[in-house]
């Protein structure tokens, strides 16, 4: 008390001691000093605590709001605000940072050089997010004498959370950022900045991926403008780094009846560890992480299944990646993956153009297995074949190995159980099949892939009516392989079948299915002369298709027993065998050589144009020279030989057997025949020409020509010294018995 009352009475001694004029002009400044100081605290805390500081920051809201529920400034340049909330937008970018107390300084002078200097801003309770929204706009271009906004150090101790899209970190979390940026596009600069936290929560929409974790990150780009590094380039700009330690999360799999597979988070005692670096666009050596997923989940059976997945990353010289689930799981889920990147740069690219980078610097393997809700890809990663497609859901077995971003020979990859749909000509064939792809190498070590399905119960239908399926049958092979280059090559010699479909050839067999009802074969038939009536049988095939799902050459068997059947006007029940051997012709036009091919009918009754029954007749007919085109109807055109137990069909063709003279039915006791003839059968138009029947004691000769319901045609019958012809048109029949050979030979053939 006595030196503070000593210091007033030096001072008021010096005061007095002063001139009187200096004491006025001090006096004068000291008044005007805290009259400025007076009003600078009046005009600064209604500038704050009213519409007009919101309304002089907010002068363009599209790309920039702050708004806050008051505050105060004691000192020019230095403000306190509460409840803070901004927000902007630039591009596609949309942030927003909100703090229930912020405290800053606002250096004066630099203001008159257009530049907001902010040596500190330290602020409380922060929340912020960033949203990528929208379609990416092309940027304002750059104008000179922006202003710059400089914010040396913005620090709290109080970050409650944060968000980049779906993506949010929850936590006790504290932060020192700096920044420089030049408004009109000029120059960005991130100060080297950190962010820590403590019981972290990280989190993916509602899905939990990390809890009780301790994160550091570390983080500065140089200063640039956009032209010098836009985008994602401004990694080679960045240097970064983070350290997280927690309890990671656990997956939970569940795949319903139909195969579509469900994957969530669910709590778990998972460990993450995370030392990652980041330089000038590449990670930096001595990286490592750590990831340990406990997995979970029922199959499509019901049946529950548990294990877990261990993620390493290690980063030297290279990116070494292993990604491994118990070597003792036996679930439906599992994986073996050993994969190392050359290099350790980070493409600076789009994600899809990323990816193309980073193959061709991928070398190791995958071994795995995985239930995926579609397997469209499948079918085209081992063939391009666009008549097969797998469909649906299906569990994956892959063991796949990769040099130099390649899928090597030695791959392979398995489907217990898929959907699949091959057409073929007009068929569609579709089963649950079982399906093992491989990449074997070729003779110049070119990559060849093939497929190979066996379907264990499949049916076939007319591309043009799906849900009517004709054929019903087990154990359906389907081989798809990829041709050599000295495959194509022998292809293209002389002589050889020109037409490479797409690089590639199938094999496709089956045996024995089910015809339930013969009459699915009469699309194909000229029902008028050729139709089944009623019956079933079995059909069995074995044939190589093309790449375009055309037959190359095979063969079709068709089994029947009792078929009730419509030939050239006459109703029939027979046994019936077909053994159809077909050799692809013209592919344009769809023909096929069927030299070779066979025809029986075995236990053959039918009624005579009459009222006659016959019964235990057969015939079998070979088809020496022969071509047909797969249109429907089917049309063929060639030579046969015909070797049947009497000629009595053939002269029930012509006209009823009390129309003959008597001796002409004898021949039917006569003994087997042997004959040949020339076929067109063309639409609804079928031609016999040029018949010969013959034994050691008769000879019958006749042409028909059955179009629609029209009939007309001759024939001629000669044994012994008796002979007879008789000409068919439209139903009318006229007899030559005189002169009957020459009669017969007379008449023009039906066919060139």
């Amino acid at each position: 008390m006595n030196s503070a009352a000593t210091d007033a009475g030096h001072f008021r001694h010096a005061w007095r001691r002063l001139p009187p004029r200096v004491r006025a002009w001090t006096a004068r400044v000291a008044i005007a000093i805290a009259a400025l100081y007076a009003l600078y605290l009046i005009a600064g805390n209604v500038f704050i605590n009213t519409s007009l500081g919101e309304w002089t920051a907010n002068r363009k809201p599209e790309k920039f709001q702050i708004e806050w529920g008051g505050g105060y400034t004691f000192w020019p340049g230095r403000v306190t605000v509460h409840d803070v909330k901004m927000k902007g937008h630039v591009n596609r970018t949309f942030w927003a940072v909100n703090a229930e107390k912020a405290s800053g300084r606002v250096a004066i002078w630099p203001l008159l050089r257009k530049t907001v200097r902010v040596p500190e801003v330290i602020a409380s309770g922060v929340t912020g997010g960033v949203d990528m929204k929208g379609e990416r706009k092309p940027p304002v271009p750059a104008r000179a004498g922006g202003w710059v906004l400089q914010f040396d150090r913005i620090r709290s101790d109080s970050i409650r959370g944060g968000h980049f899209g779906d993506l949010a970190l929850e936590g006790n979390g504290r932060a020192e950022v700096g920044f420089y940026k030049q408004l009109r596009g000029g120059a960005l600069e991130l100060m080297p900045s950190s962010a820590q936290f403590d019981g972290a929560r990280l989190r993916y929409g509602k899905e939990e991926l990390l809890s009780q974790g301790r994160l550091d990150a570390r983080f500065a780009i140089a200063r640039h403008t956009r032209d010098q590094a836009r985008g994602i380039r401004k990694l080679l700009l960045t240097n970064a780094s983070l350290k997280l330690d927690g309890k990671a999360s656990a997956l939970k799999a569940d795949v319903d009846p139909t195969g579509k597979v469900t994957l969530s988070n669910i709590p778990g005692e998972g460990k993450a560890q995370v030392k990652l670096g980041l330089a000038h666009g590449a990670v930096t050596p001595g990286s490592r992480v750590r990831w340990n997923v406990p997995v979970s989940g029922r199959d499509a059976t019901g049946a529950t299944h548990r294990s877990a997945l261990d993620i390493a990353l290690d980063v030297d010289r290279d990116m070494h990646l292993v990604a491994k689930t118990p070597a003792q799981h036996t679930g439906r889920i599992s994986l073996d993956a050993d994969l190392t990147l050359r290099g350790t740069g980070i493409p600076l690219v789009s994600p899809h153009e990323s990816l193309k980078e980073l193959l061709p610097r991928s070398s190791g393997h995958v071994v795995g297995r995985w239930q995926f809700a579609s397997l469209s890809w499948l079918g085209r990663f081992f063939t391009n074949a666009p008549w097969l497609s797998l469909e649906g859901s299906g569990l994956v077995d892959a063991d796949v190995r990769v040099v130099d971003g390649r899928v090597a020979g030695g791959s392979r990859v398995a489907v217990p159980e898929v959907d699949a749909v091959a057409h073929v000509m007009g068929n569609r064939i579709r089963g649950r099949a079982s399906a093992d792809g491989r990449l074997d190498a070729g003779p110049n070590d070119e990559l060849l892939p093939s497929l190979d399905l066996r379907m264990q119960a499949f049916n076939i239908t007319a591309d043009d009516a799906p849900s009517r399926p004709y054929i019903e049958g087990n154990d359906l092979r389907l081989s798809v392989k990829s041709l050599s280059g000295i495959e194509r090559q022998t292809l293209r010699q002389p002589g050889a079948m020109r037409e490479l479909g797409n690089a590639m050839h199938a094999q496709l067999s089956f045996a024995n299915a089910k015809v339930p009802d013969l009459r699915a074969y009469n699309r194909y038939l000229p029902n008028e002369h050729i139709r089944f009536d009623g019956g079933s049988g079995t059909l069995s095939g074995d044939l190589t298709l093309d790449g375009a799902g055309v037959i190359g050459q095979g063969t079709l068997g068709v089994d029947a027993k009792t078929a009730r059947m419509h030939l050239a006007g006459l109703a029939l029940r027979t046994d019936v065998d077909i053994d159809l051997r077909l050799r692809r012709a013209d592919i344009k036009r769809r023909t096929f050589n069927i030299d070779g091919s066979r025809v029986a009918l075995n236990n053959v009754s039918f009624t005579e144009p009459g009222g006659e029954s016959r019964s235990g007749w057969w015939t079998r007919i070979d088809l020496d020279r022969a071509r047909m085109d797969w249109d429907k109807p089917i049309s063929i055109n060639g030579r046969v030989r015909i070797a049947m137990k009497d000629v009595g069909f053939l002269l029930s063709m012509f006209s009823r057997q009390r129309d003959y003279p008597k001796w002409v039915f004898k021949l039917i006791g006569s003994g087997q025949a042997q004959a040949s003839a020339n076929v067109q059968w063309a639409g609804q138009t079928l031609i016999l020409d040029r018949v010969q029947a013959d034994n050691q004691r008769y000879d019958v000769k006749a042409r028909l020509r059955l179009h629609g319901k029209n009939r007309t045609g001759s024939l001629y019958a000669h044994w012994g010294v008796l002979s007879c012809a008789v000409a068919v048109n439209d139903g009318k029949r006229d007899f030559h018995v005189v002169r009957a050979k020459d009669w017969y030979d007379s008449q023009p053939n039906l066919l060139r």
